[in-house]
């Protein structure tokens, strides 16, 4: 009987999800070369060719894109079955964080939801910055986070993606011959990194005005004129004024923005639910 190694499958879940054995090694915390072999192995177990190599990228083939759901539901399976084997005592509270940019005109559903799903078990949540939830899941201190990134962190799930939008007060006007005055995240922030990249890419004179601790004080500073800020769609109050819908041409498309959950085994049901909840 051929038996699948979980490492290989996670070492080829992750390639098809990369793109690139550098990102996918980053992800799983094992060097290139490794994923190689075990990819290698993989495919020698199956009789099959699961990747290809293009001039820029690794690509599935039409086996590979076959067998990718089942590699994905062997690896929940696995999980599910870790979780069931964790002790009870483990689920009595749950230490949850959450971005400020997600969703939070669903903020009071958003922990609703949460409660609901704990079932009696206790909640503990932190709202704030991706950076702050980072830090806070590498040290133990949290266990399941839902943040923003320009790269899927190792080992997580995306959740959604949602487009960004420059955002001002109405009657907000941005004089064409100054500098765009700018209403921000201070570092580290991947919505301001793509918001500056996109005025970058358009050789659009700015400055920053402002540079916020939170997304809420960036709100309160465009509510007073201060400027212009850049927003995921979900988190554009309704008394802001969307700026590309009058006038798209002037004002570049900043991309779209990343959300990404973490968790600990024993909450990997939740985060399930969680995706299909944030996309209803």
């Amino acid at each position: 009987m051929n038996h699948l190694d979980p490492i290989w499958l996670q070492s080829f879940v992750a390639i098809a999800d990369s793109g690139a054995l550098a990102r996918a090694a980053g992800r799983v915390h094992r060097s290139p070369s490794a994923l190689s072999l075990q990819l290698k192995q993989l495919e020698s177990t199956l009789g099959a060719r699961l990747i290809e190599r293009t001039t820029r990228r690794l690509q599935l083939t039409l086996e590979g894109e076959r067998f990718l759901p089942y590699a994905r539901e062997l690896l929940d399976l696995q999980q599910a079955a870790l979780q069931a084997l964790q002790p009870a005592a483990e689920q009595g509270l749950w230490h949850i964080g959450l971005s400020e940019y997600f969703l939070p005109a669903r903020l009071k559903a958003l922990l609703g939801f949460l409660e609901q799903q704990a079932d009696g078990a206790g909640l503990e949540v932190t709202w704030a910055r991706s950076s702050e939830l980072q830090r806070q899941w590498a040290e133990g201190a949290l266990d399941l986070v839902v943040v923003t990134a320009h790269e899927p962190p190792a080992d997580a799930l995306l959740l959604r993606r949602e487009p960004l939008a420059w955002v001002a007060a109405p009657g907000f006007h941005a004089s064409p011959n100054r500098p765009l005055p700018l209403v921000l995240l201070a570092e580290p922030c991947p919505v301001r990194e793509l918001a500056l990249a996109a005025l970058a890419r358009r050789g659009q004179p700015h400055s920053l005005r402002m540079a916020c601790s939170g997304s809420q004080a960036v709100v309160t500073a465009l509510r007073a004129g201060w400027g212009v800020g850049c927003l995921n769609s979900s988190a554009v109050p309704a008394d802001l004024m969307v700026l590309s819908e009058s006038n798209p041409r002037r004002w570049p498309s900043p991309g779209r923005l990343a959300f990404y959950a973490l968790t600990q085994p024993w909450l990997a049901p939740l985060v399930k639910q969680l995706k299909a909840w944030a996309t209803h």
